[in-house]
């Protein structure tokens, strides 16, 4: 890959951020359903979890520091960026360039290694000295950290701050990044905007226990006609580098090897909850070894561009549904924070969903997402006792069973759209993602060196 196209890859990020359950059951479903208490309340729920480690909120939920709700405009907002995202990583994988949206005129619209995403969930980092914190998505898919900002070009330097901005100048601590000729960049996409910026060199603090010192992150100039990148402020890229990225060594695995070890554990909440990310030590003390780990592979294509896992099959209540190798080559799916829903393989999904809708034939049916993502969703409106299938994914040498809130997606608050939290592949020969709906409230230990991911009950 060469400098410009990951340069490219990196600045179109911040443009696409500005872009940004349950069943009814009079009578019981029998094995594999867990029964809940429909909440009729209206009453805006409290924000609710751990006071430690990283604290990770959704962006749409009450410990989202923007307020934002999740109406149902977000939703469909949510499952097209989403959709981008999908499009985005199976181009980087496939070394293709058309992944805009159909009817739009939108061929070569996003370029090879981009990664737009809806930036679900947010943490709190900081930068600099003083100290200025600012909230960045939590992105697996990703290895670059970065934030936007505004560098001083000119003397003498602008004495008033805007508060969402990082500023090099202002900070005692910033330098210049060691990577010339690569640290300035600018970036001209086919809608006209652009984007661009420079790789600096400050201490990152990470959490109320870490301060990484001449740490180097992006630092991004948001454009001025389109203005900033949404609600995040960055992202904080935990993702791998593959070995030939011109930036590999600018991961944050990589810059704090000596002091994390290259482990990492996260729980990813309900949007009523906070989570959590815990580094090094206190990733293997707070998300304890339960026993069984599935290994991370690397996959002849891409290197170790993502974290790939080999999922054998998935169990719908009592209906157990075999994954196909990936025709990319096994193994061919993907473990993604930044991804939102799942997408399988299209006989996967369809025998999974037809079970889903067997299971809920008494309901009436809703309309499918916008988007056409989801396709299998009921109205239930006014249900008492919402009875939820249990659902199970089979990893090698590891069962993981879903939390209730990761087998349905809610397309608005009044429960007039729920449908099943799982898409199809738009092509064959895609990956497999598993995303983070599917992960909530579960830990995530990933553990690079030794090559492992343990998936565990999460407190989140």
């Amino acid at each position: 890959m060469t400098g410009s196209s990951a340069l490219m890859a990196i600045g179109h990020i911040l443009m696409c951020y500005t872009l940004f359950f349950s069943f009814h059951a009079n009578k019981a479903f029998g094995y594999g359903a867990t029964v809940v208490e429909s909440n009729k309340s209206h009453a805006p729920p409290s924000c609710s979890g751990t006071t430690t480690g990283l604290r990770v909120v959704h962006k749409y939920g009450p410990c989202s520091p923007s307020g934002l709700r999740k109406t149902s405009a977000v939703a469909s907002q949510i499952l097209v960026q989403d959709k981008l995202r999908v499009r985005a990583m199976n181009s980087r994988l496939h070394n293709r360039r058309t992944i805009g949206l159909e009817g739009e005129g939108t061929t070569d619209t996003y370029l090879q290694n981009d990664l737009p995403g809806a930036g679900n969930f947010l943490v709190s980092v900081g930068f600099g000295t003083p100290l200025q914190s600012f909230n960045l998505a939590l992105d697996t898919g990703s290895y670059v950290t970065w934030v936007q900002c505004e560098p001083c070009t000119e003397s003498p330097c602008p004495q008033q701050q805007n508060a969402s901005l990082y500023y090099p100048s202002f900070s005692s601590t910033y330098s210049n990044a060691p990577c010339s000729p690569w640290c300035n960049y600018t970036q001209t996409y086919l809608d006209k905007s652009k984007s661009g910026g420079v790789f600096v060199l400050d201490t990152v603090s990470i959490g109320q226990d870490y301060q990484i010192p001449e740490f180097i992150f992006l630092c991004a100039v948001p454009d001025k006609e389109t203005g900033d990148f949404g609600e995040a402020d960055g992202i904080l890229g935990l993702g791998l580098a593959s070995s030939g990225d011109e930036f590999a060594t600018y991961s944050l695995a990589t810059q704090t090897a000596n002091l994390f070890g290259r482990v990492f554990c996260h729980c990813l909440p309900s949007s009523s909850n906070s989570g959590y990310v815990y580094f090094g030590e206190k990733a293997r003390e707070q998300c304890p070894f339960s026993g069984t780990y599935t290994r991370l592979l690397r996959n002849p294509v891409s290197g170790d561009s993502y974290y790939f896992v080999n999922l054998i099959a998935i169990t719908l209540g009592q209906k157990k549904v075999e994954v196909p190798s990936g025709i990319l080559s096994s193994p061919g799916t993907i473990i993604d924070s930044g991804t939102v829903i799942t997408h399988l393989p299209s006989s996967v999904y369809s025998e999974l969903s037809q079970e889903f809708d067997r299971l809920m034939s008494e309901f009436p049916p809703a309309n499918p997402s916008d988007d056409g993502v989801l396709k299998a969703c009921y109205n239930l409106v006014d249900q008492d006792n919402l009875a939820i299938p249990e659902m199970v994914l089979h990893f090698e040498n590891l069962d993981v069973n879903l939390d209730q809130t990761a087998v349905t997606w809610k397309g608005n608050d009044d429960m007039s759209q729920v449908c099943f939290a799982f898409a199809a592949k738009e092509n064959e020969g895609d990956v497999t993602i598993i995303g983070n709906h599917q992960q909530q409230k579960l830990n995530m230990l990933f553990n690079i060196p030794d090559r492992r991911l343990e998936i565990g009950p999460g407190k989140c």
